[in-house]
């Protein structure tokens, strides 16, 4: 019998990636993978090579197919001749984000035509007004004209923009003053102005007003928005080349970068590395307090640092909120303690927190008298959100590790967060009742009522943390129908005044009954632009109505106002929670009679109800995977009610 014929081993090849250049330069020399942690990768310190850092950012490799992603995309000359690439940057360690993100396209190797697309946007060839030169407060910097515009746009336009429904001397004052001595922090104004400009171009030809030519919009868009790119990508080499040469002046200026960098990530759609550079902003506020309690000297920049501590106190709660609704995976977590025990509202100390140095107001003593204005209201909920939270998260960590029945002390603990709200509220009314009186603001008057609705949401949440099921919503009716009230309140405001600076009396908006249609998701009011704001404001309380009211008539107006005027609050996206709220909805509804005066009343039965557990997403290619479950189950049981659906918007 002849021998068998000896099998060939089969060599097994390396899958195949698309090359990247964005490694550190070292490992580029060894030819190895390099995971592009910041400021040293992890491939050089585990070999204990010296990282000799990474190249400077070309904006010519950012996809040029992405452009503000809370407004249409303009496309750059021929669509054929675009790259892709979701290449990000940050101080922060990159991370892969594949998990996420749609695969990209491969890069066009027709580098002719790409010169040629590009060549017919110039970055630095729009007109600049020459009175802009005279009266702009860069004279002086080293601006070139373009960058000194853009300058010019945040100083006027976008600082107040980024401040939302608060006034706030950190943009106003201090980063424009920090401006002038800090290349990077100079960068990274110019990028946010051009991203301004973007989107006000993306969306130049509102009603009743004169349309430019769609080539022409199109073409600056594309401009500002290389230009955004070009200049963020500055920021972050200069100050990665002040931290590597000794040259940053104070942590002020790592923390102000920090939140520069933030503001941009969360802009364009980058939650991840947003809240990786939270993450890092807060690592330094924590190691200068460290310092701090040490040497026991009082410093010329406290006042600084309280401002930057409040900063960070609404960016660490606004990315633990967001962790909570969604449910995002280490490392893109934000921990606000360092404690394993239950936090105590009456014990500010019990853990570390961004703002337990800081002379942030608390309320571990009762506060006997009204507020007098909204910053001191808007500084004692911040203290009680942060803290409230970060309970939360060690109750988290408690269930996990031991069965569900909670100690007395740490229900209690609980509730009094609850009493602390209320005393807030009460405390808060004379503002509330008055924000209609003559003399107030705008912005007075839209800062009182997300405050109001922020403490509602937060009421709501603390009171349900202990409940087994989603039956105990119900119960908060009337607090729901507070929420959808207010933010109609401020939406109709925003409405009428913008309508009224644009169109004059032009334009005829009345509402005598400001309520969107419930029954399609048309934008209804059409003069209210897409915006970004750093600040959360209205997306956050509107989320938690679409997701846990179960009044069918209460959560459609909920869905309705997210989706009537676009907008993204840090990193609250209005389209993706008005996604979530609707598919939310629909499973629950499943088996009803269809919506309609009638059948309004039903209510959806404990069986069919769910709670998100999990969502990824991509806020620059919209679309995400939403998972929900039966409330309280523990991570691999089996569930019945799981479900998963794509969602593009």
């Amino acid at each position: 019998m002849a021998d068998a014929e000896p099998v060939k081993a089969v060599r097994q090849r390396r899958a195949s990636r698309p090359k990247v250049k964005t490694g550190c330069n070292n490992c580029k020399t060894r030819r190895v993978k390099c995971d592009e942690t910041r400021p040293q990768c992890t491939k050089c310190v585990r070999s204990g090579r010296t990282c000799d850092g990474y190249p400077a950012y070309n904006p010519r490799n950012r996809n040029l197919d992405t452009i503000v992603p809370i407004a249409p995309r303009p496309p750059i000359g021929p669509r054929s001749a675009i790259t892709s690439s979701s290449q990000t940057f940050s101080t922060t360690p990159a991370t892969s984000t594949s998990s996420v993100i749609v695969p990209a396209r491969r890069p066009v190797r027709n580098g002719s035509a790409l010169r040629a697309s590009l060549a017919t946007t110039p970055i630095t060839s729009f007109s600049v007004d020459p009175s802009f030169i005279a009266r702009s407060p860069a004279f002086g910097l080293p601006f070139n004209t373009t960058e000194a515009q853009y300058f010019q746009v945040f100083r006027t336009h976008t600082a107040s923009e980024l401040s939302g429904f608060f006034d706030s001397e950190f943009w106003t004052r201090s980063v424009l003053q920090e401006s002038h001595s800090e290349a990077s922090i100079r960068h990274a104004v110019v990028a946010l102005g051009a991203l301004y400009k973007t989107l006000e171009k993306v969306t130049e030809s509102p009603p009743s007003s004169p349309q430019n030519s769609e080539q022409s919009s199109v073409d600056s868009a594309a401009k500002h928005w290389e230009f955004a790119w070009e200049n963020y990508g500055k920021a972050i080499t200069r100050m990665r080349q002040s931290m590597e040469n000794g040259e940053v002046r104070s942590q002020r200026t790592i923390l102000i970068s920090s939140v520069l960098f933030t503001c941009f990530q969360s802009f364009v759609g980058d939650h991840k590395n947003a809240i990786r550079q939270v993450q890092v902003g807060l690592g330094v506020m924590e190691k200068q307090r460290r310092e701090r309690r040490r040497s026991f000297i009082q410093r010329e920049d406290d006042i600084v640092e309280e401002e930057l501590g409040q900063m960070f106190t609404r960016l660490a709660v606004q990315a633990k909120s967001y962790d909570m609704a969604f449910h995002f995976p280490d490392p893109y977590v934000i921990r606000l303690s360092t404690n394993s025990s239950i936090a105590n509202p009456q014990s500010p100390s019990s853990a570390s927190s961004p703002s337990d140095t800081s002379t942030t107001a608390s309320f571990d003593s009762p506060v006997s008298e009204s507020f007098s204005n909204v910053h001191e209201a808007r500084l004692v909920l911040d203290a009680i959100c942060e803290r409230t939270l970060r309970y939360n998260e060690e109750l988290a960590g408690f269930y996990a590790v031991s069965n569900k029945i909670l100690p007395a002390h740490i229900i209690s603990n609980g509730y009094g967060f609850g009493k602390s709200l209320e005393q807030w509220q009460i405390n808060f009314e004379p503002l509330l009742k008055g924000r209609r009186d003559r003399g107030k603001t705008n912005t007075e008057r839209a800062g009182i009522i997300v405050l109001q609705m922020t403490c509602t949401m937060t009421r709501i949440l603390v009171h349900t943390a202990f409940c087994p099921n989603e039956m105990g919503f119900d119960q908060f009716h009337d607090m729901f129908e507070e929420i959808n009230e207010l933010a109609k309140e401020l939406i109709v405001d925003e409405e009428l005044a913008i309508a009224q600076a644009r169109c004059g009396e032009a334009c005829h908006v009345n509402y005598a009954s400001p309520s969107p249609s419930i029954h399609h998701d048309d934008d209804t009011y059409s003069h209210i632009k897409p915006s970004f704001a750093l600040d959360s404001g209205i997306v956050p309380p509107l989320f938690v109505v679409a997701t846990k009211c179960r009044d069918r008539k209460l959560r459609r107006e909920a869905i309705s106002l997210l989706t009537s005027s676009h907008r993204r609050e840090g990193m609250w996206d209005s389209k993706l929670c008005a996604g979530v709220g609707k598919w939310v909805m629909e499973m629950e509804e499943e088996g009803l009679n269809p919506y309609d005066l009638r059948t309004r009343g039903q209510v959806v039965p404990e069986g069919k109800r769910v709670m998100v557990t999990e969502i990824t997403f991509n806020l620059e290619k919209r679309w995400a995977t939403l998972r929900c479950g039966t409330r309280g189950l523990r991570k691999g049981e089996w569930d019945e009610r799981a479900r998963e659906t794509p969602v593009h918007w």
